[in-house]
Parts: structure tokens; sequence; C-alpha cells
């Protein structure tokens, strides 16, 4: 249902946009049994009430199980090797997460606060995978999300086939940044986050409990 969003017009008060590239391959199964590593660790933090953007983590990782980047991967994300090389590892990079998380006031059990994601794949496959392969714990934070993909399908009534695209096309709106870049990524999430919360659009979780 469309119309002028009423005042408090969203439960949650911050939203935190995710959106993950990893150490990719052209050919699938290259990399034998584990191969996609996180690269790009993106998060905007967007208010739940104005839907503006707040704060900001974004850093780079370096890659440990196969540390050089692919020519494809480089060609995909317009990530080179000097942006991971000397980088923080993914535990040390998900310590930062917290550290930010905390500073944030986020980690408050009175603040309301999830993570909203183009897919299920970032935190349903890609960081528990690899966090998995680690032995690195995935904090509760992590576990429950909005895939936006699903949002929009409910706000527009046709699937985004192809993401971020589709969904910009369908609202009207300009893609922001290169495509496959994380942080871009993110801030394309919140421009049709805006756009579908001032059409009244309310977002709620479709993540299913772990």
């Amino acid at each position: 249902v469309f119309g002028v969003p009423p005042v408090c017009w969203l439960q949650i008060e911050a939203r935190l946009l995710m959106g993950f590239w990893g150490q990719c391959f052209e050919v699938l199964g290259l990399a034998g049994q584990y191969g996609k590593e996180i690269i790009e660790f993106p998060i905007l933090k967007l208010n739940g009430r104005t839907m503006e953007i707040e704060s900001t983590f974004h850093m780079y990782v370096q890659p440990v199980v196969h540390p050089q980047l692919t020519p494809f991967c480089t060609e995909l994300t317009g990530i080179i090797q000097a942006m991971v090389d000397g980088q923080p590892s993914l535990q040390q990079v998900l310590e930062r997460v917290d550290e930010w998380m905390a500073k944030e006031g986020l980690l408050d059990p009175n603040v309301k606060s999830i993570f909203v994601t183009c897919g299920d794949w970032d935190l349903k496959v890609m960081l528990p995978g690899q966090c998995q392969y680690l032995g690195l714990p995935v904090a509760d934070y992590f576990k429950q999300w909005i895939n936006l993909k699903k949002a929009y399908s409910f706000a527009m009534g046709c699937w985004p086939k192809n993401g971020l695209l589709d969904m910009n096309k369908g609202l009207s709106l300009q893609h922001i940044g290169r495509p496959h870049s994380g942080i871009d990524d993110c801030k394309n999430i919140a421009n049709i986050m805006k756009t579908l919360a001032y059409r009244g659009f309310i977002f709620k979780q479709t993540s299913k409990p772990f």
C-alpha cells in the first residue's frame, strides 16, 4: 500500500545496509572446495525514521586462502591487489565491526536495528560459511536481516531478477557508483529503501531464525 507515510512509519531505529564482495573466480570450482572470501566489508547505518545515512563502516579485507586476486575479480569489482594487501584479516575486521556497532549504540538492547542486504547470500551463506571455515564465531546481530529483493517484490509486485539494477529501474532511480562495488551497492540499497519508505512501504524482517 503506497501513500504519504505517517510520522512513525518505521518501527526500527536503525537499518544497517550491507553488501559484501568476495574473491571470485570466472570458472566455477576453480578454487576447489573453498574459494570465496570476503574482500570488501561495507556497512551504512540508516536512520529508521529519516532514512538518511548517519554513519559508515568500510574496510577491505586481506584474503588468506587465495591471497592473490584473480583478474576476473578485479575486472568485476574494481578492487585491485594493492587495495587488499596488508589489510586486516576477516577476524580483525569483525572485531572492528563490533567496536563500530558499540560506538554507534547499536549493541544497546533498547535500540532496535537490523541488517538489510540485496538477497540472502551475504548473511545466510557467505559470512557464516567463511566463519565456519576459519573457526570464527558469528555475532547474533548478523543472524537476522531484511532481504531487499523480497521487500521490493512485496511492494512492487514483481521480482527484481537483476537485483539493484532492476530495482533502480522499477523506481526510476539513477544507479549510484559502480556496479559490484560493495560500498556503492549499500548506497543504492539506501536510495531504494528511502524511495519505498516514502511511498508508504513498511519494512519487516524477512530472514528465518537460525
